[in-house]
């Protein structure tokens, strides 16, 4: 599903730079359970790698519901931040989001919650590569109010 092209977000798959790092084998794909692993290890690994984002699978008990999916981005890239890994931006996908267009909620097919991690410069280089596109147009201003808090990882 994240690689098909779909109306809703200007004929571009929905996540349009996952098809490439998957067929370059440059993303890092890992389980991510709090109970059993600290995400700053997991993001040394990555660091030590040669991918170039890293995509968490959170595995856990708890939900995660959607109002609880900013705050958790937001604690997540502070706790990168603090612990010297400023060059990294994190963005939250929850399958509890309510976010849509036209009807489709991509989010939702999401088997669980995930945690991209790339490098800040990647994230702005990708969304200003997406503003040239119709990417957007579709979207509401309640879903572009919602990006514009992903906007604050780059900086």
């Amino acid at each position: 599903m994240l690689r098909q092209p779909r109306k809703e977000y200007g004929d571009l798959p929905v996540c349009p730079f996952v098809g490439r790092e998957v067929d370059k084998d440059k993303l890092m794909i890992e389980k991510f359970d709090p109970t059993e692993s600290n995400l700053l290890d997991i993001i040394q690994k990555y660091e030590e790698s040669d991918y170039d984002s890293a995509l968490l699978v959170q595995v856990a008990d708890d939900v995660l519901f959607a109002r609880d999916t900013v705050g958790y981005q937001n604690f997540i890239n502070k706790s990168l931040r603090e612990n010297g890994y400023e060059h990294l931006g994190c963005i939250c996908f929850n399958p509890n989001d309510k976010l849509e267009i036209d009807g489709f909620n991509a989010r939702s097919h999401a088997p669980y919650f995930l945690i991209n991690i790339a490098n800040k410069k990647v994230l702005a280089k990708a969304h200003k590569s997406l503003l040239k596109t119709k990417y957007f147009d579709k979207m509401n201003d309640y879903y572009l109010k919602y990006l514009q808090t992903y906007e604050q990882v780059k900086k």
